[in-house]
């Protein structure tokens, strides 16, 4: 018998850089866990893009503009406004998935990435 949820996981990281760098650390899927992705967002205070990877996944290119400059809500007026980018599809464990950011300038700053996904176990 299988088991489903609904969770996210956030990755962070100060990131100085207009060069791409990995957010935070890897997320693990586990052996026996498959995760239906569908939603992704990305913040930093300088702006710029983002990109997901995934290493079961070569043939993915993940580029994406990055939903906001403000790493503490999901706008700057704190009222939900940017959106999260909806995505649809399926990573199988075992696997491992990586946020990088490529910033629009060389500011300091805390950057911040969020996964939403469905688990399905067994």
């Amino acid at each position: 018998m299988s088991t489903t949820w609904s969770d996210s996981r956030v990755v962070s990281g100060t990131i100085a850089s207009t060069s791409e760098t990995q957010i935070g650390t890897d997320i693990n899927v586990p052996q026996n866990q498959t995760y239906l992705i569908n939603g992704l967002m990305a913040a930093h205070p300088q702006g710029g893009t983002f990109r997901i990877a995934v290493d079961s996944l070569p043939g993915m290119v993940g580029n994406r503009i990055q939903n906001s400059t403000v790493t503490k809500a999901l706008s700057d007026a704190g009222n939900g406004s940017a959106e999260i980018y909806p995505a649809n599809f399926v990573v199988q464990g075992p696997a491992v998935i990586q946020f990088f950011a490529t910033n629009a300038a060389a500011t300091t700053g805390l950057a911040k990435a969020m996964i939403n996904y469905q688990v399905t176990q067994g």
